[in-house]
């Protein structure tokens, strides 16, 4: 007994201790992310042979084993969000104590405790051990392999074959829990063949062609995912500066955090080890695990599909943090407890504070948009509200179904088909306030149709990757109301006037009179004018944050016949197009001789920002050269929402 009572297993209890803190607060308030309930409802067939063709081979691009667990996991435990997401928060716990297991036998228990640290109290760890996904599983049965290997390959005289067990089972299953653990698998096993001992090379050689042979099964479902590619409708091409933000990253974005693991760093170097020459086979191992997985993740993504992002990393995360660390000498009772509790301290407090995890994370979207507009329906009266929920059917039905809310009066995205329909819909409510929920997926135009009609925002409420708007259709009472969604910069042509950014207007394209203009000067396009005068400014100049919306409308007038000109808008970085959206006049316009808007929204893609010198222009090309009748032509940039990429990106 006496050998466990030390500062070592006492500081390591400590840490392991507010990983769990960190883990399971609020944990009833978790809910489903969008990768989760695609999953979910894979679970959901009466046999397994229907799972593997349906739920994984056809509709999915990660290997089956956790699918099959999750199937059934659900099927004899429980489906409710916390017992389907418990197994993976037990396996984040468990990560730490294997990882700093690791650590202390390839290095010492200082670097054991500094590991633990890393994965114990950080955003990234914490995160992915929340998730039903196939991330932290593959971290702590990465890490069992790593730790049975670990004794096969240099410690072989005790347990041998207890190890080699171990190893051949927590390879073959980290094989089946994702691809990138199955790439580890491989480079852990290769790496064996150079320090393995020559009478252990038969046993290791079995070992190895064991963990293929289980994974045989699976080869035919390995084969059809890689020909399916990669998920490039959603995931851009990393840039160069990928693996820098991926260190801000894990860092929580925090210069407190950049000096404490500096400083860390640098001490290293002060308390360093003797054994630098005894270790350096572990060190190379850590940075090449790390390194190779990283850059072929990275040249597979941009010369082939993309592939790479974070969580895809975790899986060797813990030894990045074993080579950066691994030059420490084991030290002193005292030192290890102050590095500790810094670290602690730290980690937790820019958790919390200024990666606002648990405001972010709690509930998730979807949960959250569902609780928010039945609370906003039972304020104002249901019967006063028009509540229009842009999420998937199904994610949407479930909660009615948990929360126990009558979902029959909520407009569905069978609503949000196409943007006249939509409008149509709005027009004929007579309800007083209108609540329009959308998530990073939707089409923004639908909430300036939305403020045809309800022109007063007098509430948002963000979470990560979307938000809910409540509208009036008066103005509020109060006289320190304000529009709920901070306008940062407004310009409007009404082609009177020459407004800053805005081109000056030609003569021959204004009329002072018209069917229903009147008295107003109008801008008139037809069979002579193929493009409108351009709205041009710098990006830095109208935006304040990468998170702004830009909003852009104009009034159209089809006299006589139906016509399609674009509204476009287009950012260029030095003259170079980076970036160029256009949406149809047709798609917002079906009749003639009726006053209609045409709108385009534009949520800044984070990447785009990065280049130098960006210039925004909007214009209409009229590329038909129809007759049409064009007033207030108008450009807003709005707040948005401050946090919609905020759970992996810096919150500004």
């Amino acid at each position: 007994m006496k050998k466990y009572l030390n500062i070592d297993n006492a500081l390591l209890l400590l840490i392991v201790i507010a990983g769990i803190i960190l883990r399971f607060y609020n944990y009833s308030g978790l809910s489903f992310t969008y990768d989760e309930f695609s999953a979910f409802f894979r679970t959901r067939f009466d046999n397994l042979q229907d799972l593997i063709y349906y739920g994984v081979k056809t509709t999915d691009t990660h290997p089956a084993g956790i699918q099959v667990f999750m199937y059934y996991w659900v099927k004899w435990i429980g489906d409710s969000e916390v017992v389907v997401k418990l197994p993976f928060t037990v396996f984040g716990v468990l990560s730490i104590i294997v990882g700093y297991k690791i650590a202390a036998k390839w290095f010492n228990n200082t670097v054991g405790l500094i590991t633990a640290l890393f994965l114990a109290v950080l955003q990234f760890p914490i995160t992915y051990s929340l998730y039903a996904r196939p991330y932290v599983s593959g971290l702590f049965f990465s890490l069992a392999m790593v730790w049975f290997w670990t004794n096969v390959v240099f410690y072989s005289e005790k347990k041998h074959y207890i190890n080699l067990i171990g190893f051949i089972i927590f390879g073959a299953i980290s094989a089946y829990n994702h691809h990138f653990s199955l790439f580890l698998v491989g480079l852990v096993g290769l790496s064996g063949l150079f320090y393995i001992k020559k009478s252990n090379i038969k046993s290791y050689l079995i070992a190895c062609l064991s963990i293929f042979i289980l994974y045989i099964p699976h080869l035919s479902i390995f084969f059809i995912q890689l020909n399916k590619g990669g998920v490039e409708s959603w995931l851009h091409k990393p840039r160069p500066d990928f693996i820098l933000n991926y260190i801000q990253y894990i860092l929580h974005f925090s210069f407190i955090m950049y000096i404490v693991v500096g400083l860390l760093f640098v001490l290293s170097f002060v308390f360093l080890s003797k054994k630098l020459k005894e270790t350096n086979k572990f060190r190379i191992l850590s940075f090449a695990w790390f390194f190779i997985t990283f850059l072929t993740g990275y040249f597979y993504s941009v010369y082939v599909n993309s592939v790479l992002q974070y969580s895809v990393l975790i899986f060797t995360f813990p030894f990045l943090v074993l080579f950066v660390f691994s030059f420490y000498k084991n030290l002193k009772p005292a030192l290890k407890t102050i590095i500790v509790f810094v670290f602690l301290v730290t980690a937790i407090y820019t958790l919390i504070y200024e990666r606002q995890h648990y405001h972010i994370s709690y509930p998730t979207l979807f949960k959250g948009i569902v609780i928010e507009a039945d609370k906003v329906r039972n304020e104002f009266g249901k019967q006063n509200v028009t509540t229009v929920l842009d999420i998937p059917d199904r994610i949407r039905n479930y909660y009615f179904d948990e929360l126990k809310i009558d979902g029959d009066e909520y407009y569905s995205q069978d609503s949000l088909v196409d943007f006249i329909q939509f409008r149509k819909l709005v027009e004929k409510q007579a309800t007083e306030y209108f609540v329009l929920a959308q998530t990073v997926t939707s089409k923004l135009e639908y909430k300036l149709i939305v403020e045809e009609d309800y022109p007063f925002m007098i509430r948002k409420k963000n979470w990560y990757k979307g938000s809910l708007y409540v509208y009036s259709k008066t103005k509020p009472n109060d006289p320190a109301y304000s529009f709920a969604d901070s306008i940062i910069f407004s310009s409007i042509d009404k082609f009177e006037t020459f407004e800053e950014g805005w081109d000056d207007v030609e003569l021959p394209y204004q009329l002072s009179s018209g069917i229903r203009y009147k008295t107003d000067k109008i801008l008139k396009l037809d069979n002579h004018f193929e493009y409108s005068p351009e709205f041009s400014m710098r990006l830095d100049d109208i935006i304040n944050s990468k998170t702004n919306e830009i909003l852009i409308s104009v009034d159209a007038y089809m006299p006589d016949n139906l016509a399609s000109p674009n509204l476009i808008c287009e950012l260029k970085s030095n003259d170079k197009v980076i970036l160029w959206r256009a949406n149809k006049f047709s798609e917002f316009i079906n009749v003639t001789q009726k006053r209609l808007s045409v709108h385009l929204v534009l949520r800044l893609p984070e990447v785009l920002l990065k280049n130098p010198n960006i210039e925004i222009s909007a214009y209409i090309w009229n590329q038909d050269f129809d007759m049409v009748l064009i007033d207030d032509f108008r450009i807003e940039v709005r707040e948005g929402n401050p946090i919609v990429y905020g759970l992996f990106n810096k919150i500004l």
